[in-house]
């Protein structure tokens, strides 16, 4: 659907669904964003650190936390999101999609009362614990919502919902990175509590607002309880005209028969069959999109920059976080419009094109001056805003959105967990390697690794062009058929499904699948309203 009737199928309670189910992700930017402020917080080095460092001008000591405490520390955090990820994926099918927000929320509060004990002595390793286990959580939110949000989705807009995430996530950033800015100086403490305790505000808010969402159409499909999924596909669609009655109908027929012939063809499906058939490419491009995400350097930006610029000389670091931030919370908005009326592909290329350009200014500024002053200092913040308004529009949202949406029915949880872990894999190895590559004991690279992630968005680019189809306006079931049809790569956005979707409604028997018949009341009153009864014949 073009023009102006884009958004004819965002109702008022679907976009509400969306934006409770896009909540798990809150979490995730909130934690990322106050730990990578934490880093640089010199209260918070002094009580939690174990290494010496000496003021060359004053002789003076004090503790703050090594290069290895960095790396564990950020590290491990993402090793919990790998952990919820790859448990996601059976918790999500056997119990469905409700429960598995429920759970996040339990392990997250869980989470955040460890980090909350570790002040008891100030015990590094029991804040990592705690943080490992809050990342669990947010590890199975990162398998679940996009699942949930997809399958909820119309075509038309499944993109500008699928972007809530993303949004939701960055608007945590702001929140967390705005919160340490207020109490870094503090020698308290609230330095560390602050943050920590208000992720447990976000889980209990989960808890009371899960009975106002209802459980996928698609996973009580799977389960034969097909008409608890029409009644949910009609609360979320419009309502109230025969038509959208009989597409109620129709869609769920169509899900129906999608569902029951891709179950014929991953029968006993597990993990390999990600890699079989049509599913390896489908597989390929989800794996490819998130470890390139995070090969780009945004685990470096969102866990490392501040300290970056602190390294750097940069005045006022954390100020600086808050506005691009802010920037980025911005931004993303555009997330909204963007994915369903420019398309997939066109977003990615020029995330990768603009990546590669301001990572290469901020390495090059870096690399001519160990401390940037005057416009050179301005110029190098300025690439880090162009650098995040981009990104935030394109490789931040776009493979979640593409992974969600792009696996075959059985496997659409598989497809996203094991997109996802892979990525976090990758990230794992950015958040570990990134402080020896810094630190001058080390590699000493300081700013100028920069270079390393404007490489990684080259390499991005070239493999979007020759890899990732262009998903713009296809409801899920077509895209099931395309891939079955083996339509190459670059034809998916001009391909033609009409001759291929009728010959599967002739087979499915969905071209006459829905009636509706319209009994008038006996009571011929003016008040009477006709009862209309959908059928499946």
């Amino acid at each position: 659907m073009a023009g102006s009737n884009i958004y004819r199928e965002l109702t008022p309670r679907l976009a509400l669904v969306s934006f409770i189910g896009s909540l798990g992700a809150l979490n995730f930017g909130f934690d990322i964003g106050w730990w990578g402020c934490i880093l640089g917080a010199p209260y918070f080095n002094q009580q939690y650190g174990s290494a010496t460092v000496t003021n060359a001008t004053t002789g003076a000591t004090s503790k703050t936390l090594s290069a290895s405490e960095q790396s564990a520390g950020t590290g491990i955090g993402t090793a919990g999101i790998m952990l919820g990820i790859m448990f996601a994926p059976w918790f999500n099918e056997k119990y469905g999609r409700k429960r598995s927000f429920l759970l996040l929320a339990v392990v997250g509060i869980i989470g955040t009362v460890v980090q909350a004990a570790s002040t008891v002595g100030r015990k590094y390793w029991v804040l990592v614990t705690g943080k490992l286990i809050l990342n669990f959580s947010i590890g199975i939110a990162s398998a679940v919502v996009g699942v949930y949000l997809s399958e909820c989705s119309p075509a038309t807009v499944r993109g500008t919902l699928l972007s809530n995430y993303n949004v939701v996530q960055n608007i945590g950033y702001l929140i967390s990175s705005g919160c340490v800015y207020g109490v870094v100086l503090k020698m308290a403490p609230i330095n560390w509590l602050l943050p920590i305790c208000m992720q447990a505000v976000l889980p209990v808010v989960i808890i009371i607002c899960s009975p106002l969402i209802p459980e996928s159409p698609r996973w009580l499909i799977a389960q034969g309880r097909t008409e608890e999924a029409t009644e949910v596909i009609r609360m979320l669609r419009k309502q109230g005209t025969e038509e959208y009655e009989i597409a109620v109908v129709l869609e769920v027929a169509e899900i129906k028969a999608a569902y029951e012939e891709i179950k014929i063809l991953h029968d006993g499906v597990g993990w390999v069959e990600l890699f079989r058939g049509a599913n390896l490419r489908r597989t390929l491009v989800a794996i490819g999109l998130q470890c390139l995400q995070q090969a780009q350097g945004v685990s470096f930006v969102s866990n490392y920059i501040l300290i970056t610029m602190i390294g750097l000389g940069i005045h006022n670091p954390y100020a600086i976080i808050v506005a691009i931030y802010s920037v980025l919370l911005v931004t993303s908005l555009g997330a909204f419009y963007l994915p369903d009326r420019i398309g997939r592909r066109p977003l990615l290329l020029v995330g990768s094109a603009s990546g590669a350009i301001w990572m290469a200014v901020f390495g090059t500024i870096s690399a001519v001056a160990t401390v940037p002053t005057g416009n050179l200092a301005n110029f190098l913040v300025a690439s880090l805003f162009l650098y995040i308004a981009f990104f935030s529009n394109t490789w931040s949202v776009m493979p979640w959105t593409v992974s969600a949406e792009i696996s075959a029915a059985p496997l659409r949880e598989m497809t996203l967990a094991i997109g996802a872990w892979s990525g976090f894999g990758v990230g794992l190895i950015v958040v570990f390697v990134s402080p020896y590559l810094q630190h001058a004991e080390y590699a000493g690279l300081g700013g100028k690794i920069a270079f390393v992630w404007m490489g990684f968005s080259i390499i991005s680019g070239i493999w979007v062009f020759f890899m990732v189809p262009e998903l713009k306006n296809r409801s899920l079931e077509e895209l099931d058929y395309m891939f079955e049809a083996r339509v190459p790569i670059r034809k998916f956005k001009s391909f033609d499904t009409t001759e291929l979707l009728a010959q599967k409604k002739r087979e499915h028997g969905t071209d006459r699948v829905a009636s509706v018949i319209i009994d008038e009341k006996t009571d011929l009153e003016p008040t009477s309203e006709p009862v209309k009864r959908l059928e499946y014949v």
